[in-house]
């Protein structure tokens, strides 16, 4: 739309077909100054977008100098026209600036991080491709603006028609009143700007911006009016810079308000119509993409012949002339795929989504372009490491035994201590003694803001990560945080941390009275001592800290356990399960029958919980510290008519701890409690479905079906005489009851 010497060009976001009708629109009218739709206050930065090394899906990040966490991005893809208009003007020379309301005045008057195009995402009431495709009598919005628009690449007139058919939009939605008030507020301030650069020259000026604000733009409202709603707006002051992008980001299923649906697919256009000549051959792009799919099924070991990729082609065309469209479009292309291909598999179809679809790409930053100076820092280790970041997930082993990779780990730890999440940690516990660490690596943009949010504790990595660790000792009072930031620093190579939190933790061990706490903190801490790490380690104190942990929480846990809700018997179970499972690993035997005797007690305290005290039996039990006959006694009483069902239940469920094979192996106890499911009244029963599905919902499917087959074979263990009973046949009502049986045990009919 041209307004006097305006040119309006509005355009979708990350639209390819936008792009290439902007770049068009922009040699045929050659203006003298480029306006783009965009927070004002990130305009230094725009002259990087045409540095050596920049590489789209890329960013401008603006936060708030004082506070990180008040942040936007403005993403940028090859194909956005953003991002086109930037390099036609910047290869020219020609001036070209962002002319939106600063986010600076966002961040004033918004709390929170915003994305950039949620305000015009919301402002639509609705989807608009939706309605417009309504009105062209289509039913799918999406498919019919890509085959106007973004496959077509219908030239400069294309900006006419969108321009009318958003003025109608427009009318319709100011006539119901559901234009957002910022919304008038970022228009007056693009109005004003757009009056500025027509007083810089007397050339024409070009406008790139979302196609909903162009008939706002075009409206002739007196710069005065615009000046009266922006005054006394306040504003925060920003810092900008551009950061990498990745395509996952880019897509509107991760929640970015002008997202795209298929980012990858977009890319595919823009590099068939636009890089290699704007090649309008249809046959070509359906080729090309099958091509992209067989080659990367094949990498997935799918055998996938030249034929098929053929077929696959043909067969979108064909789809596209039954649907009267020029080109294939996604849908088309995803069809043929599904059909030919994929032999009708949804899965291996969500893989061309997320790969082909979707698309994994990262963008790169050019090296000159100023950074904070932690995520320079950053950048500096990746390169010195070769630890390229990724969109997608990848696999990283280091060995720790060699210099390369137990700096990748501290890196990586360094990191997780000023919560910049790159990496996680797989079986921690797995790779113990073995000198390796297995990691799962991902970059996602947010953590360029983790970056600068960081940078109020240091301008290295390192230092960062050592004064968020002290900071954190001074201020954690968590027993169990305390000791996974002991086991962090450690593995971060910040010796001074540790020593500091390992105090912290003597300190709260000695005056807590939270023996949850307390078992939750011991095994990470024995894991430490009994394995090591491949740094220095501060074996004395840690190993007195952790023997008088394991002293309070002998001495405590009979206190602990009783009085306790469902949930919190549940809770207080696992962590004993685990310091259980811990303690035998410091080789200290006062300690363990320390351990044992407190089990013991708990086991024979009628008011504790009905789960721990069946586990302590089992332990007991396991250990040798009760007989056969003795666990069949106590196992007898705890499921006798005189005890409720229900707390019957939580104490078998806290006996059989997670393993089939006592019941399975063991006859005598095998037949008690068999014989007392029997005689569970049916109210009861009903009542103990749920403690018995979760009792049994641990066991792995073998031993559910050994047991199955016990129960079905009828061998019973006469608890009096002490002899086996074998049934002349299975019981009726076994018969009737099976199907429920199965279903608690969780096997298929």
């Amino acid at each position: 739309m041209k307004t006097g010497r305006t040119h309006l060009l509005g355009i979708r976001h990350h639209g390819p077909g936008s792009a290439a009708s902007a770049v068009a629109a922009l040699d045929k009218i050659n203006p003298q100054i480029v306006l783009i739709e965009g927070p004002a206050d990130a305009n230094h930065v725009l002259e990087y977008a045409f540095r050596e090394g920049m590489r789209p899906p890329v960013a401008i990040l603006v936060h708030e100098a004082e506070d990180a966490a008040k942040a936007t991005f403005i993403p940028f893809a090859e194909y956005s026209p953003e991002w086109q208009a930037l390099q036609w003007a910047l290869i020219r020379k020609r001036p070209v600036r962002f002319i939106d309301l600063p986010a600076g005045q966002r961040f004033a008057a918004t709390e929170g991080a915003e994305n950039e195009g949620d305000d015009e995402a919301s402002s639509l009431q609705g989807d608009p491709l939706s309605a417009l495709a309504e009105a062209a009598g289509e039913s799918d919005g999406e498919s019919w603006w890509n085959g106007l628009v973004e496959q077509s690449f219908g030239g400069t007139h294309i900006f006419a028609a969108i321009a009318e058919a958003m003025t109608a939009l427009r009318a319709e939605a100011e006539k119901h009143s559901t234009i957002r008030p910022r919304e008038a507020l970022r228009e007056a301030h693009m109005r004003l700007e757009i009056a500025k650069a027509l007083s810089e020259t007397e050339g024409d000026v070009a406008v790139i911006c979302g196609a909903w604000h162009v008939p706002a733009l075009a409206q002739p409202v007196p710069a005065k009016q615009d000046r009266d709603l922006l005054k006394g707006l306040d504003a925060a002051k920003t810092q900008a810079t551009w950061v990498p992008w990745t395509d996952s980001r880019l897509a509107a299923a991760s929640g970015y308000g002008a997202g795209v649906i298929s980012p990858g697919w977009y890319r595919h256009l823009w590099q068939e119509f636009h890089v290699k000549g704007h090649a309008r051959q249809a046959v070509d792009v359906a080729a090309r993409w099958q091509s992209s799919v067989a080659q990367l099924l094949r990498s997935e070991g799918q055998v996938t012949s030249s034929a098929a990729v053929i077929e696959a082609a043909r067969l979108s065309l064909s789809l596209a002339a039954l649907r009267e469209y020029p080109l294939p479009g996604l849908a088309e292309m995803q069809d043929a795929s599904l059909s030919v291909m994929c032999h009708g598999d949804p899965i291996l179809l969500k893989l061309i989504a997320d790969r082909l679809v979707i698309g994994n790409e990262i963008g790169e930053i050019a090296a000159d372009i100023p950074q904070m100076p932690l995520a320079e820092d950053l950048q500096r280790w990746q390169k010195k490491l070769r630890m390229k970041p990724s969109a997608s997930e990848e696999e990283l082993s280091v060995d720790l035994r060699t210099d390369t990779g137990l700096m990748k780990s501290e890196l990586l730890h360094r990191l997780l201590l000023i919560h910049v999440p790159w990496g996680r940690l797989l079986d921690a516990q797995a790779g113990r003694g073995t000198f390796r660490e297995n990691w799962i690596v991902v970059w996602q943009p947010e953590l360029s803001v983790k970056l600068a949010e960081a940078m109020r504790y240091g301008a290295t990595i390192e230092q960062a990560a050592g004064t968020a660790a002290l900071e954190g000792a001074e201020q954690e009072a968590s027993l169990a945080r305390c000791a996974e930031l002991i086991s962090l620093c450690l593995n971060a190579n910040l010796p001074e941390a540790a020593e500091k939190l390992t105090r912290k933790l003597q300190a709260l061990s000695v005056n807590s009275s939270d023996i949850e706490q307390l078992l939750r903190a011991a095994p990470p801490l024995i894991n430490i001592l009994r394995y090591g790490t491949a740094r220095k380690l501060p074996r004395e104190a840690l190993a007195e800290l952790v023997s008088g942990m394991c002293v309070e929480i002998s001495a405590g846990l009979g206190t602990a356990s009783r009085g306790l809700s469902e949930d919190a018997s549940a809770t207080l179970l696992e962590a004993m399960r685990n310091f259980d499972a811990a303690l035998p690993l410091l080789e200290d035997g006062h300690l363990l029958e320390s351990w044992r005797a407190a089990l013991a007690g708990l086991e024979a305290d009628d008011g504790a919980a009905p789960l721990l005290r069946g586990f302590a039996l089992r332990r007991l039990y396991d250990v040798q510290k009760r007989t056969e006959s003795e666990a069949a006694a106590r196992l007898s009483r705890a499921l006798s008519p005189a005890v409720p069902a229900l707390a019957a239940g939580q104490w078998l469920e806290g006996f059989l701890n997670r393993s089939a094979q006592l019941l399975i192996h063991d006859g005598k106890l095998f037949t008690l409690i068999d014989d007392w499911l029997l005689n569970v009244p049916e109210e009861a029963f009903i009542e103990l479905l749920p403690v018995m599905r979760r009792a049994v919902g641990a066991f792995d499917a073998m031993e559910r079906r050994r047991l199955l087959e016990k129960v079905k074979s009828g061998v019973r263990h006469d608890v009096a005489e002490h002899v086996v009973v074998v049934a002349p046949e299975v019981r009726p009502a076994f018969a009737k009851a099976l199907p429920l049986l199965k279903l608690i045990l969780g096997i298929e009919p």
